[in-house]
Order: C-alpha cells, then sequence, then structure tokens
C-alpha cells in the first residue's frame, strides 16, 4: 500500500478562543457597586452637618463588610436572602466644644451576587437585567418651519442626573433657551448670568460664527432679551423658574450655582463628559465629582457656537436611535442610582434633622443620629 502524503495547512492556524463568562459583566458591575460605589456616595454627602451649620458635623470615614450570613444554597433552602451587613466609620464633631466621637454604624444588609450574577431574595433566585439608556451629553436636531422652508435646529444638554437645558431658533432668528422645559429665555440672558454681560462681549464671543449677514443671530436675540447686566439676568432667570417668589440676587446667584454648577445637584458623568468634549472639541478635564463632571461656560458657548454653525450649514445632526448615543447602565449602577443613593440622600435629611433637635451641650454618639431604615427601605425595594 502506498503512504498517505503529508497534509500541508496553508490558511491561517486560528488558536482557540477564550471561553465567554457572561456572567463577568454582572459581577464585576456590582463589585464596582461595592468597593467604589459606595465609598463615593459616602462622601457626596460627607461631612452633615446641621441647619445652623454651627453645632453638629458627621463625617463618613469609610465602609467595610461583615461576614457573609449563610451560603447561596442554604439562603435557597430556608427561604433567606443571601447579604452581607455593610458598617462604616463614623467620626461626630461638636463644633462648639471641638469634641469628637468615632465609632462603626451599622448601614443595613446589601445583598451579595452568587458566582453565577444573580442574587437571593427572601429565598428566589433573581437576576438584574441591564438597561440601555440615552447617553449623557449634546445632542442636535432639526425640525422644518412650514411658514418660511426653513429648518430650525435645536440643541439639548442631558445630564446623568439634573436640569435639561434645551436650545432653540425661532424662524425670527432669536435664540431661546428652558430650563427643565420652563418657560423661554433669550439665550443670551442665560449668557450674561454666566458673566458674559455686555452686548460687545456677546458679539465678540460669537462673531466667528455669527456669520451670516441675512440672519445674525446673536443681535437678534441681543434686541430680544430684556437685561443689559449680569445681575439683571440672574434676577430675570430666578423669576422665570421661581415665580411668585421674592426675587433677591443671592438667592438668584446661589439657584444658577445649584442647578449646573454644584456636583451633588448637577452630574454629566464621566460619559457625558467624554461625549462632551468630544463633539464639541472641547479639553475640558474629567476630574473628579467636583471637577469635569458639572457644566462650565465653555460647554454652553460651545454648544450655541455649534448649534449657529448648524443653521449656516456647518455640522451634522444627531441620530437619538444610533447605537453611539446609548449605554448599558449595568446592575451596580442600576442598584447605586436608584436605590442606594435616594437611600443616602433621606439619611441625610433624617441626620439633619436629628441634630437640630439636639443641643450643642448634650452627649450623642453617632449610632443615635444614624438610622439605616432609608437605605434598608430603598434596596429591599429595588430587589
Amino acid at each position: 500500500m502506498s503512504q498517505n502524503p503529508a497534509r500541508h495547512y496553508w490558511g491561517k492556524i486560528v488558536s482557540h478562543l477564550p471561553q465567554l463568562e457572561l456572567t463577568a459583566v454582572q459581577r464585576e458591575s456590582y463589585q464596582w457597586f461595592l468597593r467604589t460605589g459606595i465609598a463615593e456616595g459616602l462622601k457626596s454627602i460627607s461631612p452633615i452637618k446641621d441647619f445652623t451649620g454651627k453645632a453638629w458635623q458627621l463625617e463618613f470615614l469609610g465602609h467595610e463588610f461583615g461576614e457573609v450570613k449563610c451560603t447561596p444554597a442554604f439562603a435557597r433552602e430556608k427561604g433567606l436572602t443571601y447579604e452581607i451587613p455593610l458598617k462604616v466609620k463614623t467620626k461626630l464633631t461638636n463644633l462648639v466644644t471641638q469634641e469628637t466621637v468615632e465609632q462603626e454604624v451599622f448601614l443595613g444588609d446589601i445583598p451579595q451576587i452568587t458566582e453565577v450574577g444573580t442574587f437571593i431574595i427572601n429565598g428566589v433566585e433573581r437576576a438584574v437585567v441591564n438597561q440601555l439608556v440615552r447617553s449623557p451629553g449634546v445632542f442636535y436636531s432639526g425640525t422644518m418651519d412650514p411658514a418660511t422652508g426653513r429648518m430650525l435646529y435645536q440643541a439639548e444638554i442631558r445630564p446623568l442626573r439634573g436640569s435639561w437645558l434645551e436650545f432653540l431658533v425661532a424662524k425670527n432668528d432669536v435664540m431661546s433657551v428652558k430650563v427643565d422645559r420652563s418657560r423661554k429665555l433669550p439665550v443670551t440672558t442665560l449668557l450674561r448670568a454666566l458673566g458674559i454681560a455686555s452686548d460687545e462681549e456677546l458679539l465678540t464671543y460669537f462673531k466667528d460664527v455669527d456669520t451670516n449677514q441675512q440672519h445674525s443671530y446673536i443681535q437678534a436675540t441681543i434686541d430680544k432679551d430684556p437685561t443689559k447686566g449680569k445681575a439683571e439676568a440672574l434676577i430675570e432667570i430666578y423669576q422665570r423658574l421661581r415665580p411668585g417668589e421674592p426675587a433677591i440676587l443671592e438667592n438668584a446667584e446661589e439657584l444658577m450655582q445649584q442647578m449646573f454648577f454644584d456636583h451633588r445637584r448637577y452630574q454629566l458623568g464621566k460619559v457625558g463628559r467624554y461625549k462632551l468634549n468630544r463633539r464639541l472639541g472641547l479639553s475640558v478635564a474629567e476630574g473628579d465629582e467636583t471637577g469635569g463632571q458639572v457644566l462650565t461656560v465653555q460647554d454652553i458657548v460651545a454648544t450655541v457656537k455649534y448649534l449657529i454653525g448648524l443653521q449656516n450649514n456647518q455640522g451634522r445632526v444627531d441620530d437619538i436611535d444610533h447605537l453611539s448615543n446609548r449605554r448599558v447602565r449595568r446592575v451596580g449602577e442600576l442598584v447605586m442610582d436608584t436605590a442606594f443613593r435616594v437611600g443616602l440622600l433621606r439619611l441625610e435629611r433624617s441626620i439633619r434633622e436629628k441634630m437640630s433637635l439636639t443641643k450643642s451641650d448634650e452627649l450623642i454618639t453617632p449610632s443615635t443620629l444614624v438610622n439605616a431604615r432609608p437605605i434598608i427601605a430603598t434596596v429591599s425595594e429595588f430587589f
């Protein structure tokens, strides 16, 4: 018999790919929540002071977890929840006498994730499904005006958490802005409130894009703007957003600061900051929570510039259904934003109220101020 010839492989020999671990997405995200998310949440509300800010101060120094109470199999068999206790190191300072008390307090039981990416709640195994949501950032769209036949564009700045900003162009070339879908304001009123106060400054900022001789958008908006300075603009915005309340300049400045520049009330998130920088060609550093994740004057100016450019046939609009404008919210972020953060805000309010009812000469400990029920309730409601 003739011997079989040796076989030659002329194509590429592909090595075996590593086995896919589909549950790793869930487990990695939940581990982020346990290690980093909880720490960031505690940092965002720390320190907590009483309403006067002169008597008590409570700080959260760090967190750790206790021992797991049972195994997943035992929890499934006995109808229990597979969870771990959350403990937080706290420091209470009497601001009058400068005395401090450090104590570890219990902040509730946090459900633990199993090796297969599920949770066992009262003996029932459950899975949390990831969500595909609209990404924070800036988005441009356009509609045809039936009266003039012109394309009129609009822009939206959508944060992860906080007030929406909508910029619109009318058929008479006036540019307006809506805050949280409230009544329209001229864009120049918002820009004046942010420090670009005079007409000359406004025209100088946008002279490189507002070049259409037939449609001068900034000049048309200035003519429609009832304000002529920063103080007037702040008062005008305050009256539109808080009708019926006395318009005081200090209150107006505080409202503007809280709505867009306070990281506790306004968050673009890392994704939002990245998308904003990329879309508008900015280079604002991401920073931490107090840095690049809030709005800047540069962001708003760049948004208005791009909108004027669109009206002058420069630039492109966004497709909100495109996957590049979507992002996945995994289990760790879902638990953090919809349950744990809400519980922390309720806890903060509860601690402030207790502090205000306690005199500075009384002896109290952190455990008397910290009540774990708000966090236990919101986490239990989520699962």
